[in-house]
C-alpha cells in the first residue's frame, strides 16, 4: 500500500513537471510564464471579460467538460474570463464537433485548429479533461481536472481580489 501512495505521489510531481516543462536552467517563474503565453496563442473560446484568464482544455463530447461549463454558464465564477480551448480527445466526431466551434469563432481552418490545440493540451502533460489552466496570485501557474466546487469557488476569489 506505501508503495501505492508513493506512485502516486511521483506520478503528481511528474504531471507537476511535465506542465511547466522543467527546462534545467529555468527558473520557475519563467516556465509559468511560457504555458501561459502558449495558451494565450490557442484557439480558444472567450466566455466573460476580466483580468483574470483561466484556459479549460475540454473536448465537446465529454460530460464533465459539459458539466463544467454548465456551471460556469449558471454564473459560478462572474469575475473569471474563461478561455475554452476544445480538443479532440474523444474520437473523430469530438474532432469535428471541436473544428466547428473553432471555425464559429474564429476564420481558420477548424480541423487545424483543434489539432493545434490537441498538441499543445498533450505537449503540457494533459491527460485528462477538462484541465483548467490559470496563474496563482503568487504568478505561479496552476492547473486542476475537473470542475469542483471549491475549485471554482477558489478562482472566483482569487479573480475578485
Amino acid at each position: 500500500m506505501r508503495r501505492i501512495k508513493t506512485l502516486g505521489w511521483l506520478a503528481a510531481l511528474g504531471f507537476a513537471g511535465m506542465l511547466l516543462g522543467c527546462a534545467e536552467g529555468t527558473s520557475a517563474e519563467e516556465q509559468s510564464k511560457g504555458v501561459m503565453e502558449r495558451l494565450d496563442e490557442s484557439y480558444y473560446l472567450q466566455q466573460g471579460e476580466s483580468e483574470f484568464h483561466v484556459y479549460a482544455i475540454k473536448d465537446p463530447h465529454c460530460p464533465a467538460c459539459s458539466n463544467l461549463r454548465n456551471t460556469v454558464d449558471g454564473g459560478a465564477t462572474p469575475n473569471v474570463e474563461w478561455r475554452w480551448v476544445p480538443v479532440g480527445f474523444l474520437g473523430a466526431d469530438a474532432r469535428a464537433d471541436a473544428a466547428e466551434m473553432i471555425e464559429n469563432a474564429h476564420s481558420v481552418d477548424g480541423l487545424e485548429a483543434v489539432d493545434s490545440n490537441t498538441r499543445l493540451a498533450q505537449q503540457l502533460g494533459v491527460r485528462s479533461v477538462p484541465t483548467v489552466f490559470y496563474r496563482d496570485t503568487e504568478g505561479q501557474v496552476r492547473a486542476f481536472v475537473g470542475g469542483d466546487p471549491q475549485a471554482l469557488e477558489a478562482l472566483e476569489r482569487m479573480a475578485a481580489e
